[in-house]
């Protein structure tokens, strides 16, 4: 019955959580594949994927650092020295007040994108688990931000054919890293699932793939089945996120971060979440808020918490535009309203598309 709930996404939508509108810079764009970027972007990565995890796998709650190889510093050192670049493009573009730095904006970003998609880049099938993690990071950051210059540029903004085939190629890649694991009966099913199926989601909007939003939509299921009641409260917990010791805190609220935008995603392309998975979402909510507010409240938490980033608790924006009557959601925003809106693992600062939740 949870699988066949998945499904409900009707044929062929694949709406954006971010639509399309006219703002000052797509009023500016004009023939941007003319202008040649003077910012180079880092050869493209078409190396083997065998990363290492930066935690030490012999703890078991996995919040112990560890020192990298120098073959892994270096893979993460190229891909993130690529992703902080196209954000850095893209965050110029969404801030661009004359013709000229629009459309050199986007000239940047198509041939930073072309770079990388020829070749194509992250496509190994030489991958440890870190590997296959860090990819799917990958098309989340780069599909989120390109959703949100598609929506900012009011469509105007376009992928190459060769730029499609790319994210569809990556997009298919953490689909087969993440497909075995689509299931409860695995015993790691966590955040990592919940962020391959946002980059799935978000790709999928991108390049109109109903099939994609139907994929991720049962992760978002199985996560709601797996939540579990708290033991002292109106709340509800990710086992293996709490099972995370000083960072089960920190580990909700970035799992909260693809599920919330998963929900959102649903909503809009006709599958909206049931009064249960409501109230479970709304529950889930309640036990982040309170982890960092009251966290001794928490029998669950074993250990003094880490506390959260503001950017891992961007979260709260789609979260309240959803249920914008959430009490403690309301409470934990007002306070970090001034540091939370902007993650690049989400494509930057997206507060632009939740203004009305003041």
């Amino acid at each position: 019955m949870l699988l066949a709930c998945s499904l409900a996404v009707p044929a062929g939508a694949a709406t954006s959580i971010w639509p399309a509108r006219e703002t000052s810079q797509s009023e500016l764009i004009s023939d941007y594949r003319s202008l040649r970027c003077r910012q180079s972007p880092p050869a493209a990565y078409t190396g083997s994927l065998q990363i290492d995890s930066k935690y030490d796998q012999t703890d078991a709650s996995k919040s112990t650092l560890r020192r990298l190889s120098r073959e892994s510093e270096q893979v993460r050192k190229r891909l993130t020295d690529y992703q902080r670049g196209l954000l850095q493009i893209v965050t110029r573009f969404e801030r661009a007040s004359g013709a000229e730095e629009v459309n050199y904006s986007l000239a940047c970003l198509d041939q930073w994108l072309a770079a990388w998609a020829g070749p194509g880049a992250l496509l190994s099938t030489d991958t440890s688990s870190t590997g296959k993690a860090v990819r799917k990071w990958s098309l989340a950051a780069i599909a989120s931000g390109l959703m949100k210059v598609r929506a900012l540029s009011d469509n105007e903004y376009e992928l190459s054919a060769v730029q499609r085939d790319w994210l569809r190629r990556l997009t298919d890649a953490v689909i087969v890293d993440y497909g075995p694991r689509q299931t409860l009966s695995f015993d790691w099913f966590n955040n990592h699932d919940y962020w391959a199926a946002w980059a799935v989601s978000a790709s999928a909007m991108l390049l109109n793939r109903d099939d994609y939003l139907r994929w991720a939509n049962t992760t978002l299921r199985l996560a709601f089945a797996q939540m579990v009641p708290g033991q002292n409260g109106d709340y509800m917990q990710l086992p293996l996120e709490t099972a995370r010791g000083e960072l089960a805190v920190e580990y909700t609220h970035y799992a909260l971060i693809p599920l919330v935008l998963l929900a959102e995603a649903a909503e809009v392309n006709g599958s909206p979440l049931s009064d249960m998975e409501r109230q479970r979402l709304g529950r889930l909510v309640n036990f982040a808020v309170l982890g960092v507010a009251t966290p001794g409240r928490l029998p669950e938490l074993s250990e003094p918490q880490k506390r959260p980033g503001g950017h891992k608790m961007i979260w709260l924006l789609p979260f309240l535009k959803q249920q914008p009557e959430h009490l403690l959601a309301q409470s934990l925003y007002r306070e970090e309203k001034d540091e939370t809106g902007s993650y690049s693992q989400v494509g930057g600062d997206i507060r632009f598309f939740y203004m009305d939740i003041e």
